[in-house]
């Protein structure tokens, strides 16, 4: 099945990651069939890097905060990424190993929302 959108995010140990996952899981549930969250560590097996390529329209790439290690991964295995958002400083926030707050959690997939629409081609609701 084609993709219009596949998204990577970090499923790390801190609050922003989290709250990514939750939002990532609650997009695709929103958006089945058009968005589907992707198995960032598959990148280094290169058949399955093809095939999530030739699957998808296109790709965001999340980051919980500033070691960028999903972005580290996707450019050392070359996988094109149309857009990309860094949790901590995008929030201005510090990395914070802990659950995120409810709050935490509406802002991230607010934004995470926002851009999802923007790739997908439909009206921003803010």
């Amino acid at each position: 099945m084609r993709y219009k959108l596949l998204i990577y995010t970090c499923f790390g140990g801190c609050e922003t990651g989290v709250a990514a996952s939750k939002a990532c899981i609650r997009i695709w549930e929103e958006n089945f069939g058009e968005v589907k969250v992707g198995c960032l560590p598959a990148v280094v097996i290169p058949g399955k890097l093809k095939e999530m390529i030739k699957n998808s329209e296109k790709r965001l790439l999340i980051d919980a905060c500033g070691l960028r290690c999903g972005l580290r991964l996707a450019e050392k295995f070359n996988l094109p990424i149309n857009s990309y958002i860094e949790l901590t400083s995008t929030l201005q926030r510090k990395k914070v190993k802990r659950l995120p707050s409810k709050k935490l959690e509406e802002e991230v997939y607010e934004l995470i929302k926002r851009k999802v629409n923007i790739l997908l081609g439909e009206p921003s609701t803010t």
